[in-house]
């Protein structure tokens, strides 16, 4: 059997194959399993005999089996099943469709660049000057068809949207749909031409020159406990450039979860406090801030340098001394919620500001961040990742590294997926335990949350367990955390509190209740906490014991399938890299990927800014 390209395959009279195999290739190409062979793109098993209704014939093939080999391929009469025409050898189109932006099946939703959105139907034959076609099939509003020749499959992309609203369908023959992709690109231009304005002015502001003229770099280079990824090591070269130069930097450090990030911001921190400047880290939730001054505190311990945070955790006291020590350069380097964005924060000298998932801090605090990115170097750190088309118009409008190689020794996290077992969930909490390693417990409930911990002590009654939520007072959440981290607990029983940012090696186990009510996004998330070490770790995700929903039996079975570390990239489009993608342009743009679509977005994104930047350099010439 050959597989000449993605979309066909091609097997021969004589030759070795299993039955099986055959079946499953079927499968994978968006054949449906039938009985009786009436309909395209079915097929039917019947012992040494399988009966295939290609899309790319007018007529059902058969294909008899003698053990482990092809013996007979046909034609045959769908009314009697006769044998019609023998061949040599057959070819099998898929049902669905491969283009640059990626596969559709029947039944997706897809963009087409002139008619709009519409459904797929699948494929078709049609005799045109006495020629046999391939069309595909595509469905629009009042179930108005296209017919569309597979040459012309540039024409159309999957449609991703950036919410689990369906689409509305276009109209064939309106000029509806042209009008919206009209004012989607008048929006772009727009977009694009603030966005290079903006780049253009930084380009005019003379930056302070961070000068490294200590050795603190390699001390601190020397103390990292991993090797640096090609990728990272990329990326920090070219934060370490844009930090010396006379151009303010605004860079975004794009990376999955676990891949190194913060200590790329880590890096340019010091480099920035070596040339005697101050530095401030925003980052969205308390805990976060907490895990960060914590292993910032222990990798700079070294150094002479003040560090300090600033969050609803600390002593509302020794948080007024900070914000004044700030004001007279006494700070070196602080670590913050949202709070860093008051009016009263004043720096002395400040040149860098790291900001932690931008996409997770609220309108009003973003307005406050473009205020006060405009004159000072700005690094940006997100584990929310981009799609690719979108990527590339991004990066025509800003600096982007993308850190996409997974660090050494990191295994693939074992992922289970289960109806509640209180026997399974014992057996995975005692495997920790006995290799006196740490447990995260996610029950998203505050209000039974006790009576889980009640639970767990049954079931293993020598656990330590710790509880934490976000209507634990500041100073019980911030001990319970440090306590967890110290090891003084075998069990963090939490919500979702632990989605962002916790970086615990010795935690490599995950139990997840109601798995099934989550966002792929919000899995992906959950499981990166674990898994950060070269120790194996194990994820085990509960779902109810009803029937789920066919959405959320995607969802978890997209997660099993991608256990891989890194794969944020690729398993959750319509989930999680989407969701980033419009919080990193803004509310309006939002709405215009759901108009119509990331793929055509995407597309009409790189015209505008080639526009915008080819209207830029013909004034220039004048």
């Amino acid at each position: 059997m050959s597989i000449e390209k993605i979309n066909q395959f091609t097997f021969t009279t004589g030759e070795k194959i299993k039955k099986q195999k055959l079946i499953q290739l079927l499968v994978d190409f968006g054949y449906q399993k039938s009985t009786l062979t009436n309909s395209i793109a079915e097929f039917s098993d019947h012992g040494s005999l399988v009966r295939i209704f290609a899309v790319n014939h007018q007529k059902p093939l058969s294909i008899d089996f003698f053990g482990d080999r092809v013996d007979l391929i046909c034609f045959y009469n769908q009314k009697n099943l006769k044998k019609i025409i023998q061949l040599k050898s057959a070819t099998i189109f898929a049902n669905k469709i491969k283009t640059a932006d990626g596969f559709f099946s029947p039944g997706d939703y897809l963009v087409h660049i002139d008619h709009g959105i519409g459904i797929f139907s699948g494929l078709t034959i049609k005799e045109i000057d006495n020629q046999q076609k391939l069309f595909l099939i595509i469905e629009y509003e009042d179930q108005d068809k296209l017919f569309l020749p597979l040459e012309l499959t540039e024409k159309v992309a999957p449609y991703f949207g950036v919410s689990n609203r369906k689409p509305r369908l276009s109209r064939l023959r309106s000029t509806r749909f042209q009008n919206t992709k009209k004012k989607v690109f008048e929006s772009l231009i727009k977009l694009s031409s603030e966005l290079i304005e903006i780049a253009a002015k930084r380009e005019l502001i003379k930056a302070v020159k961070i000068r490294d003229d200590s050795d603190w770099q390699k001390r601190l280079s020397r103390s990292f406990p991993h090797t640096e990824t090609r990728d990272q090591q990329q990326a920090i070269d070219e934060v370490y450039a844009d930090l010396k130069s006379e151009k303010p930097m605004d860079r975004l450090i794009i990376g999955d979860v676990g891949f190194g990030k913060t200590e790329i911001a880590l890096r340019a921190l010091l480099l920035a406090v070596a040339g005697g400047y101050q530095v401030a880290m925003i980052a969205p939730t308390t805990i976060l801030v907490e895990q960060h001054f914590l292993n910032f505190k222990n990798r700079l311990d070294e150094f002479p340098i003040s560090l300090e945070k600033l969050s609803r955790f600390g002593n509302n006291q020794k948080n007024f001394e900070i914000v004044d020590r700030l004001a007279g350069g006494q700070v070196d380097a602080i670590i913050g919620t949202h709070r860093l964005l008051s009016q009263d924060i004043k720096f002395k000298n400040l040149a860098l500001l790291i900001i932690d998932e931008e996409q997770k801090f609220g309108v009003k605090d973003k307005e406050k961040l473009k205020k006060i990115r405009e004159n000072i170097n700005v690094l940006t750190i997100s584990a929310t990742p981009i799609p690719r088309t979108l990527f590339s118009s991004i990066s025509g409008l800003r600096s982007i590294s993308r850190i996409q190689t997974p660090p050494n020794g990191r295994k693939p996290i074992a992922t289970e997926i289960i109806k509640f077992n209180p026997n399974i969930i014992k057996k995975y909490i005692c495997r920790e335990l006995n290799r006196k390693g740490q447990i995260y417990y996610l029950h998203n409930e505050i209000e039974t949350i006790i009576a889980v911990a009640k639970q767990i002590r049954k079931l293993v009654p020598r656990i330590r367990i710790v509880i934490a939520h976000g209507r634990l007072s500041k100073e019980t959440l911030a001990k319970n955390m440090a306590d967890f981290a110290g090891h003084k607990y075998d069990l963090l029983l939490c919500t979702t509190i632990i989605e962002n940012g916790l970086d615990l090696p010795k935690v490599n186990t995950l139990i997840v209740e109601n798995a099934d009510r989550f966002g792929l996004s919000d899995l992906y998330q959950i499981r990166g906490r674990i898994g950060r070490s070269e120790i194996p770790a194990y994820s085990l995700f509960l779902i109810n014991q009803k029937k789920i929903t066919d959405n959320a039996r995607k969802r978890l079975s997209a997660l099993a399938e991608n256990n891989e570390i890194g794969q944020g990239f690729t398993i959750a489009y319509r989930d999680l890299e989407i969701r980033g993608g419009g919080n990193l342009l803004g509310r309006e743009q939002h709405g215009n990927m759901e108009a119509i679509g990331l793929a055509l977005y995407s597309k009409l994104l790189e015209q505008a800014v080639n526009k915008v930047k080819g209207g830029a350099k013909s004034a220039t010439n004048r």
